[in-house]
């Protein structure tokens, strides 16, 4: 049976870089990666955005940027999934490997949001939601993980102060990660004194709009040495809406790939060694953690505070990178960014927080409010 590897990797610090084109970052992430992989020759170049297609002046991204590194004559393909655009690419990758579509796949994640004024960009990841019914009239990215915060607090009697420790974990992860945007730690007490985006909700509970590039390299029969085992990629659609789901405090899409990961590989969420999880706000966070059902419902965020989620904890360790929150988000590219450290972490090799003795990992995020979920399962090599 034929077996996917991630081969290379490249990723560029998330930040404001501003002087730098979109193809330019790509360019930089992808050269590291096939650099890294041994060889510059790939059968396929499949590129995750999602603000680029509104903002840059440039269609066929995926073509663009496979003819701009030399590429030409790769197959292309350029893939969209919301807040899981590049797990979705990775999935879309893992696929043609397994299938024999192709040997070898450069994947390539790359967005700048920086560019644009913060009130656009907000704008325009409106479109995360259901254009027909809630996009349009929505109150806002913000607005709605803060409802969902007000929710959650008084469903299951959670306070401020405790929903406040994910955050802080993150960023007690992502201060020692060189890739990260936010690069420091934060008080728990911090985070609810902290500038109101969306009642309860804080600046501190928010992802920082930042741009990034990432790239793996994954193939079939490595031509250097393998550093992890994409042992499984799948997704899973949700209600379009949480105006249509029977309770919003759950992801019906995060929860059907949790189990069709446990029905393929025999793994459930909390087996893992190392979990990336998408956190674009605290709100998010928890309950996508509580979908996956590596918490019991209500118990995320105290599990947080108790310390569960970092080294040395009882659960796997979550989001060692930051997570979107203190890592950043550069939406297209964040995916790709999850992969990579996954696979760096059940190598050992990664440059940040270290999972001493990792052997697996999952790549998770949920788009918007769940209308779908992409998981990304990786393993170590034996």
């Amino acid at each position: 049976m034929v077996e996917a590897y991630v081969t290379g990797i490249g990723m560029i610090r998330v930040g404001r870089h501003f002087g730098e084109g979109l193809r330019s970052l790509a360019a930089r992430a992808a050269f590291e990666a096939l650099e890294s992989s041994g060889s510059r020759d790939v059968d396929a170049v499949i590129v995750a955005s999602t603000a680029s297609y509104r903002g840059a002046a440039q269609l066929d991204l995926a073509g663009h940027i496979a003819g701009s590194l030399g590429l030409r004559g790769a197959q292309t393909l350029a893939v969209e999934a919301g807040d899981a655009s590049g797990l979705a690419a990775v999935e879309a990758a893992w696929s043609m490997v397994k299938s024999g579509a192709a040997s070898r796949v450069l994947v390539v994640g790359v967005d700048k949001l920086t560019d644009y004024v913060s009130s656009r960009v907000y704008r325009e990841l409106q479109r995360l939601y259901e254009a027909e019914l809630q996009a349009l009239y929505d109150i806002g990215h913000a607005g709605l993980a803060g409802l969902l915060a007000r929710l959650y607090m008084e469903r299951y009697g959670v306070d401020r102060e405790t929903l406040s420790y994910w955050p802080a974990m993150d960023h007690a992860h992502g201060k020692h990660n060189p890739y990260a945007m936010l690069q420091f730690a934060i008080d728990p007490k911090a985070v609810a004194k902290a500038l109101t985006v969306a009642e309860p909700l804080t600046l501190l509970d928010s992802f920082p709009i930042g741009d990034g590039a990432a790239a793996i390299v994954i193939e079939g029969e490595p031509r250097g040495e393998a550093l992890a085992r994409v042992a499984l990629a799948l997704s899973a659609a949700g209600y379009p809406s949480l105006t249509m789901a029977e309770d919003p405090l759950k992801m019906d899409s995060a929860a059907v790939t949790a189990a069709r990961m446990r029905e393929v590989s025999g793994y459930t969420i909390s087996d893992m060694d190392v979990v990336e999880l998408g956190d674009p706000f605290t709100s998010i966070g928890v309950i996508l953690a509580e979908s996956l059902g590596l918490s019991q419902p209500g118990k995320a965020a105290v599990d947080a505070a108790e310390g569960r989620f970092t080294v040395g904890g009882e659960g796997p360790v979550v989001n060692a990178s930051g997570g979107f929150k203190a890592r950043g988000h550069p939406i297209g590219a964040t995916g790709v960014y999850m992969v990579a450290e996954v696979a760096m972490q059940v190598s050992g090799s990664f440059p940040g927080l270290k999972v001493d003795g990792a052997r697996r990992g999952v790549a998770v995020a949920a788009s918007g409010d769940g209308s779908s979920t992409h998981l990304v399962l990786v393993e170590e090599v034996r």
